[in-house]
């Protein structure tokens, strides 16, 4: 207690505690109106201090800058927690602010490099090109010749922040009073997440790391370009890098001058951070549009690389198996896998859940998803609504995640309504698949031919029992021939269906076996060959129950008609 006294003399720590206890007591104060007022009122009244709380603290956080802003951003990712009205408010924060004076610039650059700008720098522009919360960068040119970005942390920073970790800290303490927050949402792995990222972004020397890692990660790739990083003049608080030309990626007007495709930007871009999440498991965190850049031939320059993430080898798994789950319209599938990558809150009824995955699934056509159901008008709102109301939450550790995929998504649906999403991510599943093929994800796929035989087996040793009771007399129902012969040919669909799934799943297990002993050409055309087997099996089940709905509908319509009273005739009167 008497920290938080030595801290109240701090003029900044006051304002944040004073937005926090405000926020306390109009949530109390409206808490006790639900005695007195009717229950649609109320509603509307705590949509509206939602929104108007929101209003606050995002005008306060553009006021402070420093963590206050990060918070903003980073609790807006969670739509699974807050409410719409919040949200809509926290999306207009943005990571800007008023420029330091240059005089502190120089000064923060000279002592950190250790000698005077005029030595290492031909010029250094007095005006920034983009300035931060945490810092702010200046173009200039080495004595080499050489045009370069010079991101340098805002001077006193590292004071700011440590005030603003004691007042999330005090804020985290407050919710976890509250058990309808902490009953879905674990405040501590949050701030963890948090914690860490912001650490990361404090220290340059790591963002230039992360630069080089990515430029590693895409030497393959001609469409994308990673800033150099010159290590002579950087440390934990200057970053020195190649500087890159380019527009924002969604400065439509810019790239139809330049006569960019922007069908095959999109495309690029798509493949980039699929790429990023599937294969290598590290991605950019933050692809906004300004970090996302385009040059005048149509490659992309990424730039910013302080936030960045890690995806572990078995979420790639579980994300995969989700994949083949949704492809598979398998609601039970999609649970295990949403479960194991901990996408559902505590205490979920998988029932009612599973029934509502498998009407979603409706929305799927074919082999390809319809997007457009949750991408246009109002079923953006419902789309909202439902991962508000059902059990979703997300991890700590796939906030940014999500964030990313989203942003990424709406940055491509910009440039080409029309992109094929699905054509162009399935590569990169399969490569994850073949990669994967002797460990967990082809464990899943054995296990889903498991569960096609589980559906099965039950249902034919119904029948294979029914007919040897009937051969032996034992069966004491008499049956027409007719129904008779519809049992037989039922039981010999079945069991050749059983046949066709052992086929496909032997031919799986042949090529994971053969794979490092024959050729991979080979064992992949083998394990294509079981997986479509297996696949074909699921399709025909599903056409076979959606013909036996169509014979019950046209039956009930049928008997609705002849059990119709006819109108008696009238009798003539005499």
């Amino acid at each position: 207690m008497s920290e938080f006294f030595k801290l109240m003399k701090d003029v900044r720590f006051r304002r944040t505690m004073r937005m926090i206890f405000k926020f306390a007591w109009d949530f109390w104060w409206l808490s006790k109106q639900k005695y007195f007022i009717p229950g649609r009122r109320l509603e509307a009244k705590t949509k509206a201090l939602y929104r108007k709380q929101a209003a606050y603290f995002t005008k306060t956080a553009m006021d402070m800058g420093g963590l206050i802003i990060k918070l903003g951003q980073h609790v807006s990712a969670q739509v699974d927690i807050l409410p719409k009205e919040v949200i809509d408010e926290l999306s207009k924060l943005q990571d800007s602010v008023e420029f330091v004076d240059f005089s502190e610039i120089k000064h923060k650059v000279e002592s950190e490099l250790g000698r005077s700008i005029s030595e290492i720098f031909a010029e250094f522009s007095t005006t920034p090109i983009a300035a931060a919360s945490l810092g702010q960068v200046h173009r200039a040119t080495l004595r080499t010749g050489e045009a370069v970005a010079v991101k340098v942390m805002r001077p006193g920073v590292e004071d700011i922040i440590a005030i603003d970790w004691k007042s999330i800290q005090v804020a985290i303490s407050l919710l976890k009073r509250q058990t309808k927050i902490t009953d879905f949402m674990d405040l501590d792995a949050v701030y963890d997440e948090f914690h860490d990222t912001v650490m990361d972004e404090l220290d340059y020397e790591q963002e230039g790391r992360n630069a080089e890692e990515f430029q590693l990660q895409f030497i393959h790739r001609d469409d994308i370009v990673v800033p150099g990083i010159h290590w002579s003049y950087t440390t934990s608080k200057v970053l020195t890098m190649e500087f890159l030309e380019g527009v924002k990626i969604n400065d439509f007007a810019q790239l139809d001058a330049w006569g960019v495709d922007r069908t095959k930007l999109a495309t690029s871009l798509i493949e980039i951070f699929v790429e990023q999440i599937l294969l290598e498991g590290f991605f950019h965190a933050d692809p906004h549009p300004g970090n996302v850049l385009v040059q005048p031939d149509g490659t992309i320059a990424l730039i910013d690389f302080g936030m960045v993430g890690r995806i572990a080898g078995d979420m790639k798994t579980q994300m995969v198996a989700l994949l083949m789950a949704v492809y598979l319209k398998d609601a039970h599938g999609a649970i295990d896998a949403l479960t194991r990558l901990r996408f559902l809150r505590r205490n979920v009824d998988l029932e009612v859940f599973a029934r509502n995955l498998t009407l979603l699934f409706e929305q799927i056509n074919g082999d390809t998803f319809d997007l457009s159901f949750v991408t246009s008008g109002d079923n953006v709102e419902e789309l909202r609504d439902f991962l508000y109301s059902q059990p979703f939450q997300l991890p700590a550790n796939t906030t940014f995640l999500g964030k990313a995929i989203g942003t990424v998504y709406g940055l491509c649906t910009g440039l080409d309504p029309e992109l094929d999403l699905i054509g162009t991510v399935k590569p990169y599943v399969e490569e994850v698949v073949r990669r994967d093929l002797r460990g967990n994800v082809f464990s899943n796929v054995v296990d889903e031919g498991k569960s096609i035989l589980k559906g099965i087996l039950p249902t034919t040793k119904k029948f294979i029992s029914a007919v040897d009771k009937m051969d032996s007399g034992n069966l004491r129902v008499k049956l027409s021939s007719s129904f008779e012969q519809k049992l037989i040919e039922t039981q010999n669909k079945n069991t050749q269906r059983i046949i066709a799934t052992i086929i496909g799943a032997v031919s799986l297990l042949t090529a994971a076996n053969l794979w490092n002993e024959v050729s991979h050409i080979v064992s992949y055309g083998l394990g294509t060959l079981g997986l479509l087997i297996m696949l074909s099996q699921l399709k025909t089940r599903g056409r076979r129950r959606a013909e036996r709905h169509a014979r019950q509908m046209n039956a009930m319509r049928e008997r609705s008609r002849l059990e119709t009273p006819k109108s008696k005739p009238r009798k003539s009167g005499v």
